[in-house]
């Protein structure tokens, strides 16, 4: 998950994070195989919002892209004419180059944090996604982040995130309990040691928020809309779509 490496920018250097990513690159093909984190249905829904809202060639970043192998498989079939992806991992970007090749359109990888992704991109993309990391800023860094993302787009440009989401009057601490329980019943084909893998990252970074607050965060950013357009079976993701 693009998730597991991203908070480390500030604590250790390039070639650390890459380790780091690198040795829990097993345990994220796993989550992903199991689709324990209902990537398929996420992302089957941003094709669909792609293919139903933009009827015209349109840039698209994935910033945090990781490998891109579920971003990759979205975009086919769609208008997308351009692709600019953003991880700070140089290994991640090597295995997105790959996933790539089947997506028949212009791309472009570059290392960096995603959210400087506005120093990085020339030319302001039509569609920016995001997935499974802005929970790890602090919310005012969160409504930072998306205000910058609202002034870089264009005036019919869109944004969407698919980030963890607190149940009404759940706290960070409640949700990690909530969190642990589902995991704990249902992500069976991970061994011990990875799930404690999964348990330390969440525990230490995951800042989930309210739905409310991801729409809040949104409108106040000067999005014109902000609507939860899936929510996860467990109910631990949503996907947000602002315009």
């Amino acid at each position: 998950m693009p998730g597991l490496h991203q908070p480390l920018k500030n604590e250790h250097p390039h070639e650390k994070v890459t380790e780091i990513f690198r040795r829990h690159w097993d345990v994220y093909r796993k989550v992903i195989e199991h689709d324990y984190m209902s990537h398929k249905a996420a992302y089957g829904r941003l094709h669909e919002i792609l293919n139903s809202e933009i009827d015209w060639p349109f840039s698209f970043a994935d910033l945090a892209c990781g490998d891109a192998y579920w971003t990759s498989r979205s975009l086919k079939d769609t208008n997308v004419s351009e692709y600019t992806g953003i991880d700070l991992s140089e290994w991640a970007l090597s295995v997105a180059e790959k996933e790539l090749e089947s997506l028949p359109v212009e791309h472009r990888l570059i290392t960096g944090d995603f959210e400087d992704f506005d120093t990085l991109i020339d030319i302001p993309p039509d569609v920016v996604w995001i997935g499974l990391s802005v929970h790890h800023l602090e919310a005012d860094k969160k409504g930072d982040f998306i205000k910058k993302v609202r002034e870089t787009l264009p005036e019919d440009g869109v944004y969407m995130i698919y980030e963890p989401t607190l149940t009404k009057g759940e706290t960070r601490a409640t949700y990690f309990d909530r969190f642990s329980d589902i995991v704990k019943h249902t992500w069976i084909g991970l061994t011990p040691e990875e799930l404690d893998i999964i348990f330390e990252h969440v525990r230490k970074f995951d800042i989930p928020e309210q739905p409310s607050d991801w729409i809040r965060l949104g409108r106040e950013a000067g999005f014109r809309t902000a609507d939860e357009v899936y929510t996860d079976p467990t109910g631990l993701y949503s996907l947000f779509k602002y315009k």
